[in-house]
């Protein structure tokens, strides 16, 4: 539903119509809606709303620097004292005036403050008319007042009484609230958002049990008491709210504990939904998100070249957040907390522990998690076995409530032999269960009922997982895979879309039968494209022929990626007529791969033609990789200015990292001159990193002066990167203190990197503790590489378990990549011990990456058992690379790897 557009907000709405209809005349592509997207980090659909006037920036940041990437670009074109041409009589800088464009926002700003609570109002009397009109409003899922919504309803943890045992209706204690300053800092998000009528995706993060759910209730409680609040149950339930546009003006969307709602196909379809309503201009909204730390590192990190982007929306969702980061404990605010607990019995208890981690004591955090790693007697061993069950599936992809069923069905893999013999097979399930849903110090269970989703009492059948387990558990148990049990009671118990989940986690651990079976089952229920998946399998186990039948099921069925998988075994196979036909298939559905495929096939046989026809269609669907083919061949026939024209296209497309990808290979190949053509050209569509490497080719080639110029050209525009190169050449010339002000300005611009150099030069002067400082301050910052610096440091003195210590921080603190560049250096060097040092503290972290690197190095060194023995700790992880290197050491073995593992790690026979 649409709010009617008021005067005043079609005012700015037609502003950026004509914004819009003027760069699409006079500016065409450039900057492309995919250029400006990825700096604004929304999607190219919402710039192109905006330049429609459909849709309005969701901040005045946002908005004036949507104005700023057009004016540079008009000013490049020497356009701004030209007539916008459209009868208005304005000049180009008049329509790209920024001062004008802040002073239209504020007024829509006005107008939003003013009507939000008017249009929200209208929401629920729609609402009403549709429930009277149709018997059920639209959405499960009910919006009400923040006021009348309980901490006990939106997750807050139930804290130890710290007094006598409670009657049943005073279960939940909810001890008196001691603010600390991220709860300050997210108060004053929240106001000013509210102040200014914009929407705020807020992520609060940090541990289970350290108040992340309720710093977020007493905010919203405090600043919006009288929006609109709604929490979905799951993740579906959300995804349907958001695409039938249920999200009225002045909601607070409660997304308590957010990775159940990020991961995964659904997690992407949520994310771009979220991003969009957040983008729209019609009402003030708030999205509050809980986070662990490790779901925010895993959702918004890159994949590695050459990986599959699985979060590429969550992530894009996640930069835009305003983050809140929620310390493990209370710290400097405990003297507050001390003053409170004389009159909060609660609070008194919870000191009583001796502990600064005030919230996970109240939650009875540490003694749940000593119940279930301490059982006792043989309620207490099944119990934790019925519990591990539940984790297991949690950290493997179940999503929603956990099936009884299930878990029954999936136990008795996590007992020996002698434990399930002597069970009583009548009660034990009970035992077991009355054992997980027990209540550690009345407040907290491991297992715990789940409310009906459409009355009152549990849901039947179905149990949640305490929080504090997983997330604690999730890292204990990374290296483990379930037992047999476990695989198959999800093929008899769980919906298809967790065992589609559970099978993609069997693949990744080399479990292939367990992963046929469970896709094969999905494909019963009617997805039969997973059967590509299957073919993957059995043509990493050498069935070519099955590989074969299953591949041509799934492309039947028109699934794309499984027609260019047929096409490679028909082209490696010696029948390229085939393989063609299968290409032109996968093409003919819109698969741009495929089109590139058989594009470059159609090159490889002298038919430039038909190749240039598809490098056409390739890159009308803004393939950066065709366009620069295309710009290649147009080389080759000596037409330079067609050549340039693109590669100016593959940047407005948003093609500029593979542009500067290929200069950089003709580079390391020798031909500097193309290499350097490509760097200004980029440069001078505005690619800002192009400069840089420009001037590094440049002083390559012995041009100091030339490679100045250019690093000082990017430094004016801003670039602190070019900054750093600039000082790092200062620095050379023995200009200490022009090296040491442009390190400066470099981290004035919150340039980290820049820190660290300073931390050089103080190093180098004899001033350690001022480098180490500096060190120290970087990784504050973020930039976990000053702790390796340090580590390194303590390393040459000979302090060996300090260097431990700061690498294992270093790679807590999200420095896995730092870690791994410097391993790799250190590699290089033929430093072998320090490289496996690194790899392993990262691996410390659950790194499986990390794992088959330092495999290799085993290896390498001549220890195979023990490389061996990595391998299959990373594979058990879920790392597919580790399979690989597994099933290849073991090629040579008297049990060979062929057909896969089984869940206990012995090979599988033929299946």
């Amino acid at each position: 539903m649409n709010e009617p557009e008021t005067p005043t907000d079609a005012a700015i709405k037609v502003e950026l119509r004509r914004l819009g209809e003027w760069k699409r005349e006079k500016l065409r592509d450039t900057p492309s809606g995919r250029s400006l997207a990825r700096n604004l980090n929304v999607s190219p659909t919402t710039v192109s709303e905006w330049l429609r006037g459909t849709r309005l920036p969701q901040s005045r940041t946002v908005l004036l620097a949507l104005i700023s990437f057009i004016r540079v670009e008009a000013q490049r074109r020497s356009l701004l004292d030209t007539a916008v041409g459209d009868g208005g009589g304005e000049t180009v800088a008049q329509l790209l005036d920024k001062e004008r464009w802040r002073v239209l926002y504020e007024k829509d700003r006005l107008r939003r403050s003013q009507l939000g609570s008017a249009a929200a109002e209208g929401w629920r009397a729609r609402a009403f008319l549709e429930e009277q009109t149709h018997g059920k409003p639209r959405s499960v899922e009910r919006f009400h007042p923040v006021r009348s919504w309980t901490a006990r309803q939106l997750g807050v943890h139930a804290a130890i009484s710290g007094g006598p045992a409670l009657s049943p209706d005073e279960d939940f204690v909810l001890p008196t609230f001691v603010p600390r300053p991220h709860d300050t800092a997210l108060r004053e998000l929240l106001s000013a958002a509210v102040e200014h009528g914009e929407s705020k995706l807020v992520l609060v993060r940090g541990d289970s049990c350290t108040g992340k759910t309720r710093s977020a209730f007493e905010a919203v409680r405090a600043v919006v008491p009288d929006w609109d609040l709604v929490r979905f149950g799951k993740a579906e339930s959300l995804q349907a709210a958001l695409q039938l546009d249920e999200i009225r003006p002045r909601t607070v969307l409660w997304l308590d504990t957010g990775h159940h709602y990020l991961y995964g196909a659904i997690g992407e379809s949520i994310a771009a939904a979220l991003r969009n309503r957040l983008d729209q201009g019609d009402g003030p909204v708030f999205a509050l998100l809980t986070l662990w730390r490790e779901d925010d590192h895993v959702l918004t990190a890159a994949p590695p070249p050459g990986q599959e982007d699985t979060h590429l929306q969550a992530r894009s969702l996640l930069t835009q957040a305003n983050r809140i980061v929620v310390p493990p404990d209370f710290g400097d605010e405990m003297n507050a907390v001390r003053e409170t607990s004389t009159s909060d019995t609660s609070l008194a208890q919870a000191l009583a522990a001796g502990t600064s981690a005030i919230t996970q004591t109240l939650a009875a955090g540490p003694a749940l998690l000593d119940h279930y790693k301490n059982p006792a007697g043989e309620q207490g061993v099944h119990g934790r076995a019925l519990i591990t069950a539940a984790i297991d599936a949690r950290r493997l992809g179940v999503n929603g409530p956990l099936p009884l069923e299930f878990l029954r069905a999936a136990t008795p893999g996590y007992l020996t032999d002698t434990q399930r013999a002597e069970a009583d097979p009548e009660s034990w399930f009970t035992a077991a269960l009355a054992y997980a849903e027990l209540r550690i110090k009345r407040v907290v269970s491991a297992l715990h009922p789940l409310p009906s989703a459409t009355g009152m009492g549990p849901a039947p059948g179905v149990v949640g997982l305490a929080d504090y387990l997983e997330q604690h558990e999730r890292s204990v148990r990374r290296l483990i895979c379930p037992p047999a049990t476990f695989w198959t009671a999800a093929l008899d118990h769980l919906a298809t879309p967790n065992v589609r989940r559970l099978a993609r986690a069997a693949a990744a651990r080399g479990r292939f039968r367990h992963a046929a079976s469970l896709y094969h089952s999905v494909a019963d229920h009617g997805d039969t494209t997973v059967l590509g998946l299957v073919g993957q399998i059995r043509e990493t186990v050498g069935e070519t022929a099955d590989a074969e039948r299953l591949y041509k099921r799934a492309a039947d069925d028109g699934y794309a990626v499984a027609m260019i998988r047929l096409a490679l075994l028909r082209e490696k196979a010696g029948d390229g007529g085939s393989a063609e036909l299968l290409y032109a298939r996968a093409a003919r559905v819109g698969n741009t791969g495929a089109i590139m495929r058989l594009a470059q096939l159609r090159e490889k046989q002298g038919d430039l033609a038909d190749a240039e026809r598809l490098y056409l269609q390739a890159a009308a669907a803004e393939n950066a990789r065709a366009m620069i083919r295309l710009a290649r061949i147009r080389e080759k026939q000596e037409g330079a200015n067609e050549a340039a024209e693109w590669y100016r296209r593959t940047i407005a497309a948003g093609g500029e990292v593979e542009l500067l990808r290929m200069a950089q290979k003709w580079e390391r190949g020798g031909d500097w001159t193309s290499a350097e053509r490509l760097y200004s050209l980029a440069a001078e569509c505005g690619a800002a990193y192009a400069s840089v490497l420009w001037a590094r080719l440049r002083r390559r080639r012995g041009d100091s002066v030339g490679a100045e110029r250019l690093y000082r050209q990017a430094a004016d525009a801003g670039n602190t990167g070019a900054m750093v190169h600039l000082a790092q050449m200062r620095e050379k010339a023995e200009d200490w203190t022009t090296a040491e002000q442009l390190y400066r300005q470099a981290a004035d611009g919150e340039n980290v990197g820049a820190l660290l150099h300073l931390a050089r030069l103080k190093s180098k002067n004899g001033d350690r503790a001022g480098a180490e400082a500096l060190c120290r301050k970087a990784a504050d910052a973020g930039e976990p590489q000053g702790l390796i610096l340090l580590a390194r440091a303590c390393d040459k003195r000979g302090d060996r378990a300090g260097a431990e210590s700061l690498y294992r921080e270093a790679a807590e603190r999200g420095g896995v990549t730092a870690l791994f560049r410097m391993a790799r250096l250190r590699n290089r060097d033929g430093d072998d011990a320090s490289a496996a040092l690194l790899y392993q503290q990262a691996a410390d972290t659950g790194n499986t990456a990390a794992l088959v690197r330092l495999g290799r190095l085993t290896e390498k060194a001549g220890d195979r058992r023990r490389a061996e023995h990595i391998f299959r700790q990373a594979c058990d992880g879920g790392d597919s690379n580790a399979v690989a290197e597994l099933m290849r050491v073991r090629t040579s073995s008297d049990q060979p790897l062929i057909y896969g593992l089984e869940p206990d790690g012995t090979p599988s026979a033929p299946w």
